[in-house]
């Protein structure tokens, strides 16, 4: 188990008993969250509306509540900006190594937006933003993973909520620090797990 999302890190930082039953024994049981699936249609339908396809008839397929919010956010100067817009919806996977470790960070960047030579990492949240962003994990290994992806570190990470259109930003600060604080992480998996 050398793969390691933010959610999968965020949990083994919070225990590592949690982590090695849902990620290594998968004895997960899966629930219903409401506000997970509203959050999968809004970002849905803004990755097609950023894509250049027509989402009127697709936003029918949305709730009252939904519509509201995605009226709302797409009404946010970012996306007059739209001639800025380089991805949506973007996977990676980053091979890492530090002493003697092997791992690897994978994830989903929401939107992807490039001024000048800076890239920015828009994350939407359908409710709350992080507390405290610059700390965040998911501020550390977006920013670790774009600078590896983008080859720079002129990047920050910018989170929105889709209900209260509230912003944070974080700009990229060190690789290693960054690096360092992952790997404190991982490192309470006991060695067994860590082929």
């Amino acid at each position: 188990m050398n793969t390691f999302s933010v959610n999968s890190l965020k949990l083994l930082d919070k225990s590592t008993e949690e982590f090695i039953n849902k990620y290594i024994l998968h004895l997960d049981f899966i629930s219903y969250n409401q506000n997970a699936k509203s959050g999968e249609r809004l970002h849905a339908m803004i990755s097609y509306y950023l894509k250049g396809f027509d989402i009127t008839k697709l936003a029918n397929s949305l709730n009252k509540d939904e519509k509201e919010i995605l009226e709302k956010s797409l009404s946010l100067d970012i996306f007059k900006e739209k001639e800025k817009f380089i991805k949506s919806e973007e996977t990676f996977l980053i091979k890492c190594c530090k002493d003697d470790l092997i791992f690897y960070l994978s994830g989903r960047f929401d939107a992807i937006f490039k001024d000048e030579e800076k890239y920015t990492i828009y994350d939407w949240k359908l409710k709350n933003i992080p507390q405290n962003p610059k700390d965040d994990l998911q501020s550390i290994v977006y920013l670790y993973c774009a600078s590896k992806i983008f080859n720079t570190k002129n990047i920050a990470i910018k989170y929105i909520s889709l209900q209260t259109n509230q912003t944070a930003q974080v700009d990229f600060k060190d690789e290693n620090i960054y690096l360092e604080s992952i790997f404190n992480i991982i490192k309470k998996l006991p060695n067994k797990y860590l082929v």
